[in-house]
């Protein structure tokens, strides 16, 4: 047995309603082999050999580890979008009865060889994130066909640093799942709405000139309108995965245009700014026109 750890990507996978009732033999056993086909070809789509990844099966899922090599940011910003696709193509040929939704997790840890597998919280931990109950029902509701999770310590080491991995559409969950009570990230790829449920969107023109009155009234906050005090404002607001990205502009507008636009990328972004902006500016006539157009959008 190697008594040295290794640090290494864990992905831990389950197949949504693998044990549904509607479900036969013959049902199950075609989507045991087509989950490990879809695995083989997004991976491969990626460029990761398939040797290089340690697997073991689940029954219903699996667990993959991904050597430190591979890189962590490229993982995450493709494969999830390549194993969609697949996805896809797999439902799209076969019965209901065998149709998948996958919950997949990542998360990156120093794992152990043993001499009957591997040992390591990192592989644990990932597997509470694919089992916990929010991102079960988030699936489930939203229709969607991929429901993503990452670690916080994976969301903001990986995803929020590289703007191909999306960190906007991503929204922060609690896990509970028995002695794991920690927070999470979820994605949820394949659905009708940016990923999750959501009332039917306005028309384009629409979405614009209210966007357009956001701006405005955003600047007509004291708070907001200011550069110093723009600034004091993002250095006390609370969601740091936004005011971290908001770019910098030396032009007011634009610097509030960017703030907005980050803001409307998260779950809450807007509302959690606006709470923010009460705690500066509390009961202004200003601050209550601009908690009016929040709300519209």
């Amino acid at each position: 047995m190697d008594s040295a750890a290794y640090h290494k990507t864990v992905m831990a996978l389950d197949i949504a309603g693998y044990n549904d009732p509607r479900r036969t033999a013959a049902h199950r056993l075609v989507v045991h082999e087509g989950f490990w086909r879809l695995l083989r070809t997004s991976f491969a789509a990626v460029g990761v050999p398939w040797v290089d990844l340690f697997q073991e099966n689940a029954g219903d899922g699996a667990m993959i580890q991904l050597p430190a090599q591979v890189a962590k940011a490229d993982l995450v910003a493709e494969l999830p979008d390549r194993m969609l696709a697949e996805l896809r193509r797999y439902n799209a040929v076969h019965a209901e009865e065998a149709n998948v939704q996958l919950r997949v997790a990542f998360h990156a840890g120093e794992i152990h060889q043993g001499s009957h597998g591997t040992v390591g919280d990192a592989t644990s931990h990932a597997f509470r994130l694919v089992e916990a109950p929010e991102a079960k029902n988030a699936l489930k509701l939203s229709g969607a066909t991929l429901a993503l999770i990452v670690s916080d310590s994976f969301y903001h080491d990986v995803v929020r640093a590289d703007p191909a991995a999306n960190a906007g559409s991503y929204r922060r969950m609690r896990v509970s799942v028995k002695e794991t009570k920690t927070e999470a990230w979820l994605r949820l790829l394949g659905a009708a709405v940016n990923g999750f449920p959501g009332r039917e969107l306005p028309p384009p023109s629409a979405v614009e000139d209210v966007f357009s009155a956001l701006v405005d009234a955003l600047l007509a906050v004291p708070c907001v309108r200011g550069a110093e005090s723009r600034r004091l404002l993002l250095d006390h607001f609370s969601r740091r995965e936004i005011a971290d990205l908001v770019p910098h502009h030396a032009e007011d507008r634009l610097h509030v245009i960017a703030l907005a636009r980050t803001c409307r990328r998260f779950t809450r972004g807007l509302a959690d700014l606006l709470e923010a902006i009460r705690m500066l500016d509390p009961g202004s006539p200003q601050v209550d026109a601009l908690a009016a157009i929040i709300d519209r959008l």
